[in-house]
């Protein structure tokens, strides 16, 4: 029933759903965590004012990935935060803590010690606590 005095809410595209944007955030800031890594383990200290103010990685590929990667984030992020109450938000995005220990492991090499894993799980524990009476008070909404 269409009543005039009411708005008519529009069902939004797929492609703006929140929580596929807060995916799209965590794998954004992971992939771009991981290329400013790569380019600053590629760039030289020839000169050590450069090298120390880090403007000598300007001149990798991946630094301007793992920057381009930044801006695409937050571009993603303001869709999330215009969708999301930021407590919720927030909360789910600090998952990419422990996608970049994954990562450094599984793609640097990185060795991770016991107490860092045991670190990851316990940001997952926290971020499920926090976020689990929000989501059924969203839900209630």
């Amino acid at each position: 029933m269409d009543l005039p005095f009411l708005p008519r809410m529009k069902k939004e595209p797929w492609y703006f759903n929140a929580y596929l944007h807060c995916v799209l955030c965590i794998a954004l800031v992971t992939a771009s965590e991981l290329c400013l890594k790569i380019g600053a383990n590629q760039s030289s200290d020839a000169d050590p004012l450069m090298g120390w103010l880090g403007l000598s990685s300007l001149g990798s590929a991946w630094v301007w990935m793992g920057i381009a990667c930044l801006i695409l984030n937050f571009l993603s992020w303001l869709v999330v935060l215009k969708r999301l109450p930021l407590t919720i938000a927030y909360n789910i995005v600090n998952l990419n803590y422990v996608f970049v220990i994954l990562g450094s492991a599984l793609i640097l090499g990185e060795e991770i010690n016991p107490t860092r894993w045991l670190g990851a799980l316990l940001v997952v524990a926290g971020i499920f606590i926090i976020i689990r009476p929000m989501a059924r008070l969203e839900e209630r909404i």
